[in-house]
């Protein structure tokens, strides 16, 4: 192919990459919450005008757009998805909490349970049973579904999940309740278990499926309106998607299984990193990608993108399917600063693009990780600011920290935003070391990539926390001894 597109869509920007043959051309654009393919669109235009042609013209003769993103993750950092309900075996209600006995921290026993993505009064159990061999034991009670279902319409639920034991070896009882579920709720996203992870065990399968659910109208509602945004503007082949196992796949193929897309954006930048690596002599690498939204961490042995079969857990659901190895946290550059119950708080409320950090000039009027930056003067607003695009504004930036941190506590304005940059700063490090440490690895052994649009800005702060003690121009933190 002699001219490829990647598109990767983050929650405060969108990034551009051109290849054309040997030369590559970057371009970015802010993301647009209402609509990210309008971002997508933005940024292809101005490709084209930098190639001297026409949208149409420049689409028509691209190749491939391979397209990374993190709505999926965005999506389940903020818990903005769709009102989601759970249909599954009689007896099977509260799987989704069981979670296998597993506990994040087992000596922790203040931590509290994940955020419910769909409560117990939307998981809701019908009469039928499926054997481990696929043999029908106890038919479906068709009037109890029809009921189960029509108390999820009374929930307002937007996106259903089918889950009933051994649907992967016959999932006879889950089309039929698919069927009735667009009987009595004509318009509702369905997720079926026996497509969406067709394989034991059951925890696993739910809890993937739940997640499709939660994710699947607003991933999928972006990609069609994507879709049809490139083929109207005259690009005639099809859209590839990157997927979290780091392939790519085209947008039919994850219509059923958009939680395919989780952690697609980190992936690309994981798998691209050990190649980097490779090239530079680096095999073994820690990278860190701090974007608008979320910090992504992960290990590289070998030049090899590490990855895991199935018990991948993100934002504290697991997924049960092939991902490329990533530790996301909610810290980035939006990452709303806040005072709440006398404690200060970085994230994981992001002020995204729209109206996204106070400095931007937007509309913003809560202080963030960015405005912080500016403030402790890491940022300038004399130079131009993402690529080009805008500059930054110092316009009510103070105003916001006095109002949100500084006043609340009791204390300057470079005060508060040194210690907004301090505890957000200490929540990706210390990312870091659990990350590490669970995976045996002392990161003293490892050469630093950070990469985003905010890596580069810790890195130092984060590599000398480490115990990495030396970065050169090029963004890579490199072992120099240890301390």
């Amino acid at each position: 192919m002699s001219r490829r597109v990647g598109v990767d869509i983050g929650g405060t920007f969108t990034d551009f990459a051109l290849l054309d043959r040997d030369q590559i051309t970057l371009e970015k654009t802010l993301s647009t919450p209402e609509d990210r393919s309008l971002a997508v669109m933005e940024g292809l235009e101005k490709l084209a005008l930098r190639q001297g042609a026409s949208l149409r013209a420049f689409l028509g003769g691209v190749d491939a757009i391979v397209h990374g993103t993190t709505i999926a993750d965005n999506t389940l950092i903020e818990m903005n998805g769709a009102v989601t309900g759970l249909l599954t075996t009689q007896g099977f209600r509260d799987e989704l909490e069981l979670r296998r006995g597993y506990k994040e921290d087992i000596w922790d026993v203040r931590l509290e349970p994940p955020a419910a993505i769909v409560p117990r009064r939307r998981r809701l159990t019908v009469p039928e049973r499926v054997l481990f061999d696929g043999s029908v034991q106890e038919p479906l009670d068709e009037e109890a579904a029809r009921r189960a279902i029509r108390r999820l319409a009374r929930q307002n639920v937007e996106s259903v999940a089918i889950c009933t034991l051994f649907s992967f070896l016959n999932p006879v009882h889950e089309l039929r309740l698919a069927e009735l579920v667009r009987e009595e709720m004509p318009d509702a996203e369905l997720s079926l278990s026996h497509r969406v992870m067709p394989k034991a065990p059951e925890f696993e399968r739910t809890s993937t499926t739940v997640v499709n659910a939660y994710l699947g109208p607003r991933v999928g509602r972006y990609l069609d309106r994507l879709t049809e945004r490139l083929r109207d503007a005259g690009f005639e082949r099809e859209l590839l998607v990157m997927q979290s196992s780091g392939g790519v796949m085209t947008r039919e193929y994850l219509r059923e299984s958009p939680v395919r897309v989780l952690a697609s954006g980190p992936a690309g930048g994981v798998i691209g990193a050990a190649q980097l690596g490779v090239a530079k002599q680096a095999p073994d690498l820690l990278c860190v990608d701090m974007g608008g939204t979320s910090y992504d961490v992960s290990v590289v042995r070998n030049g090899a993108a590490p990855a895991e079969p199935g018990w991948n857990w993100h934002h504290r659901y697991l997924i049960g399917l092939p991902m490329v190895s990533v530790e996301t946290l909610g810290a980035g550059g939006g990452s709303v600063c806040d005072v709440k119950s006398g404690v200060l708080q970085v994230g994981p409320e992001s002020a995204g693009a729209d109206p996204g950090p106070v400095c931007y000039g937007r509309g913003g009027t809560q202080p963030t990780v960015t405005d912080a930056n500016l403030v402790l003067g890491l940022l300038s607003d004399d130079s131009e600011f993402a690529g080009g695009s805008f500059r930054l504004t110092r316009k009510g930036v103070e105003e916001a920290f006095a109002k949100h941190v500084a006043g609340p506590l009791g204390y300057g304005v470079e005060e508060a935003a040194f210690d907004c940059w301090r505890v957000v700063n200490a929540n990706m490090t210390q990312a870091v070391r659990r990350l590490t440490a669970e995976k045996g690895t002392d990161p003293r052994d490892l050469v630093m990539l950070a990469y985003g649009g905010n890596g580069p800005v810790f890195a130092a702060i984060q590599a000398q926390e480490l115990g990495i003690e030396v970065v050169d121009e090029a963004g890579f933190i490199e072992r120099a001894g240890r301390k």
